[in-house]
Formats: C-alpha cells, sequence, structure tokens
C-alpha cells in the first residue's frame, strides 16, 4: 500500500477541483487534515476485500443536512480515489431517484397532499435504487441507468446516464436522509413545527414517511458497507445553508425563471426546510453514534472534530 503522503494529491487536481466546485484555496487545507484518514480507510478496506475470496464493492453512504457539504465530500471522493488509484467509483445522490412530479401528485392524491412537496422518505423512486446497487454488489455484466432529477424543474430530468455495474469497485452514496433509522413510534404523537400542526394535525403524513424509512428505505440502507456523517451545530443553522443552496442553484441557471420552476426565494426556503425538520433533528441525535466516521461541523461548516472508528484512518 502506498504511503499516506502518495495518497494526496498534487497541485493540478487541486486547482482543477476547486475551480470545478467553486471552492476557496482554504478547501485544501481542510481536505487534506480531515478527509486522508477517510480515504485511507476506503483503500485499506478495498484491499482487504480484494483479498478475500469473494470482493464485493463498497458502498459508502454520507449523510448530512442541507447544504452540510455532503455533495461536494461526495465528489472530492470520487476524484481523489480516481486521481490515487485505479478504483472506479460510482457517485450517487440520492436526490436524483426523486419520484416524478407526476408520481408525487398521485401520492398526493391517495395518501396525504403533503407528498407532493419531494424530499421525506417516500418521495424517492427507492426501488430503482435498490435494484442499481444490488445490481452494483452482484457485479451484474449488465447496463444499469442513472436517473437525474433537474430541482429547478422539480421532475425528473429526460437524460440519463448508464454504468456497467461489474465495473464498479466504490459507490458513494450521499443524501440527506441516507442512513436515517425510523423514529419510535411515541415521538410521532408530537408535532415539530407549524406545518405539521396545520397540515398533519393526525399524524398521517408523518407516519407513512416513518413507514417507508423502516421498511423499503431500511432495506436499502442495510446495503451500506459504511456511513459518514456531516453533522451540523443544530437545526437552526440549517435554514442559513439551505438559502445559499438555493441562491447558488439560482446563479447557475442559464434561462429565465418560469411559473413552473421550483426555485425559491428565503420565505419559501424557511418553509421548505419544515418538511425535513423532523428528520433532520431525529438525525442529529442518533446518527454520530451509528457513523464510521462522523465529522462534527460548526455553523460556518467548518470541521470542528471527527469520532467513530475511522477518526484515525
Amino acid at each position: 500500500m502506498n504511503d499516506e503522503k502518495d495518497r494526496l494529491p498534487g497541485d493540478i487536481f487541486w486547482s482543477t477541483f476547486l475551480e470545478e466546485e467553486g471552492l476557496p484555496a482554504s478547501y485544501r487545507d481542510t481536505a487534506e487534515a480531515w478527509f486522508s484518514p477517510l480515504v485511507q480507510s476506503i483503500l485499506r478496506h478495498y484491499n482487504e476485500q480484494t483479498s478475500a475470496l469473494a470482493s464485493s464493492p463498497q458502498i459508502i453512504g454520507i449523510h448530512g443536512c442541507q447544504g452540510s457539504g455532503k455533495s461536494t465530500l461526495a465528489a472530492l471522493l470520487e476524484a481523489w480515489l480516481r486521481n490515487i488509484s485505479d478504483l472506479n467509483v460510482l457517485r450517487l445522490s440520492i436526490d436524483d431517484f426523486y419520484l416524478t412530479k407526476h408520481q408525487r401528485r398521485s401520492l398526493a392524491e391517495a395518501i396525504h397532499p403533503l407528498f407532493a412537496t419531494r424530499g421525506v422518505p417516500g418521495t424517492h423512486d427507492i426501488a430503482l435504487l435498490e435494484m442499481v446497487l444490488r445490481a452494483v454488489i452482484a457485479r451484474s455484466p449488465e447496463e444499469i441507468f442513472i436517473p437525474e432529477f433537474d430541482k429547478a424543474k422539480d421532475d425528473r430530468a429526460p437524460l440519463e446516464k448508464s454504468v456497467v455495474a461489474r465495473d464498479i469497485d466504490v459507490v458513494v452514496l450521499e443524501g440527506w436522509c441516507v442512513g436515517l433509522p425510523p423514529e419510535p413510534q411515541y415521538r410521532l404523537a408530537h408535532v415539530t413545527n407549524l406545518m405539521e400542526s396545520e397540515q398533519d394535525p393526525n399524524a398521517i403524513w408523518r407516519g407513512e414517511v416513518n413507514k417507508a424509512l423502516a421498511q423499503s428505505y431500511s432495506t436499502v440502507f442495510e446495503l451500506l458497507t459504511s456511513l459518514i456523517v456531516l453533522k451540523a451545530p443544530h437545526f437552526e443553522t440549517v435554514v442559513d445553508w439551505r438559502w445559499e443552496q438555493e441562491q447558488k442553484l439560482s446563479g447557475r441557471q442559464k434561462r429565465p425563471l418560469g411559473l413552473d420552476d421550483a426555485l425559491m426565494d428565503r420565505e419559501g426556503v424557511e418553509r421548505f426546510v419544515q418538511f425535513f425538520q423532523r428528520l433532520t433533528v431525529w438525525g442529529l441525535e442518533v446518527l454520530p453514534d451509528r457513523a464510521d466516521l462522523c465529522y462534527h461541523l460548526d455553523a460556518s461548516r467548518q470541521i470542528k472534530s471527527s469520532s467513530g472508528p475511522w477518526a484515525s484512518g
């Protein structure tokens, strides 16, 4: 195995990555200090697997609330591993597996109106995600297709990418609810915010969300071989982070926004995060102890400490 210094990408890698992701130069120092143990652990586990009789791809989950940096970390892991090794990495976002707008409207009519809004468990095509992961794990020779979700249109994009499942060594799956266990039933009796109080007084919506988390989502999350958590200091930071995220998304649009576009103003963001509040708070409570590696963030998204079995590499 290479020495630790050989696993650090060089100047060309960093200048390219930072420019593509729109990150400051200081991000390199943070990444090299905090994410090297993560890369080392991935490589170590890969080497252990390949020396076994039957090797399986690693399925690495990255959990973090909105705006915590999980998409950036997933992109970095993909680029870093490809730069220093021969690993074939498949990066997935659970967001790309959202149900179509039409499918969510059908859920809203059949179960509860709140299911028209994307985000919570129950609004993803979780069966498709499971099929993709199982094909990779089985090293299927077949081509698999990965959807893409257009958040500006709040609907699935017409384009999709394809990969050959057996060629994948590492899957990086990021998402705000990745790895999250269901809540205990007693918690569902208590409303979390004004939206739940006004629109879900009988706990029908949150009960169905929790049921999905306990059933189909749990089945998928059991396929993870490791879980990385980006832990916010508290829920109050999420609104600010999500607003920053929305502004970046808006800045990337190359066309005028129409009435059907889903980019939000600040007030819209504050309403939107209420859909996520219950499970975000639950994740902050329980996931650090479940993670192989948990990064503890401050309000400016700087990593203050890490914990978990992989924290020391």
